[in-house]
């Protein structure tokens, strides 16, 4: 009877050591799938905007949508925000993965492994530097995500160190609650996690001239005292402090 009892306690014990193996392996995975089923109502629709290959909007600095798609991309942001804690906006870039909310808490750490619900997510959301504005009013705006290995959150930003793939993917968009901006991208560049390039409340002058010294691909678009800007930043590998940073110029539409 003991060896009987021994044996059926074996078995479950294997039983819950397999279960409980299985369920951390594809735990995030099953994580992610929830997550992208909670954000599925509010993506925006970016299939509405349009963007002609062969005008001068580069050099005149402006950026242009039809008004319909300006003001159905700006409800469908304020949809998300209003139905999820902590969302500011949406950023996108086409043609890549790409394609999330963005999210801002009073530090960096929150959304580190944190799902847009608050709840543990391995791979983290896609989240604003707390020392930014909110609204994206100020000059200098640094988004950070993981590298991940699937391809997801920023990980395609490694892509634009060819630049080939640079250039034929050279702008993106990102949508707020009052604004729809286009981004366009002019720097690659890969700074180390504590360089002064983190500092968003430096002059941004300085700032320019620093990234574009540590800059690898850099397009000459013209600046003016009124341009904002926005950086992508992701680990560069899954060891040590190097960092890379996809920036662009965001233009209100």
């Amino acid at each position: 009877m003991r060896s009987k009892i021994l044996t059926i306690l074996a078995v479950v014990l294997s039983a819950a050591l397999l279960f409980g193996g299985l369920f951390l392996l594809f735990r995030d995975d099953v994580g992610e799938i929830i997550q992208e089923e909670k954000i599925k109502p509010f993506v925006p629709d970016f299939t509405l905007l349009e963007v002609q290959e062969d005008n001068d909007q580069e050099e005149e600095n402006i950026a242009e949508i039809p008004s319909e798609a300006e003001e159905k991309l700006k409800e469908q942001t304020q949809e998300l925000c209003a139905n999820i804690d902590n969302s500011i906006g949406w950023i996108n870039v086409s043609e890549t993965k790409i394609n999330y909310p963005v999210m801002y808490s009073g530090d960096n750490e929150f959304y580190f492994h944190r799902a847009v619900d608050g709840s543990y997510l391995r791979v983290g959301s896609i989240f604003l530097d707390y020392r930014c504005n909110a609204d994206f009013t100020g000059k200098i705006n640094v988004l950070y995500g993981h590298n991940m290995s699937d391809g997801s959150m920023f990980a395609d930003v490694m892509k634009f160190i060819d630049s080939g793939y640079f250039d034929s993917h050279n702008y993106g968009w990102l949508t707020t609650e009052n604004s729809v901006y286009k981004i366009d991208f002019f720097s690659l560049s890969q700074p180390e996690n504590y360089d002064d390039f983190y500092d968003v409340n430096s002059d941004v002058g300085l700032w320019l001239n620093s990234l574009r010294e540590r800059s690898f691909i850099w397009r000459n678009i013209g600046f003016s005292e009124n341009d904002k800007f926005i950086s992508l930043s992701t680990c560069t590998g899954s060891e040590g402090s190097s960092r890379t940073v996809l920036t662009g110029r965001i233009m209100e539409v």
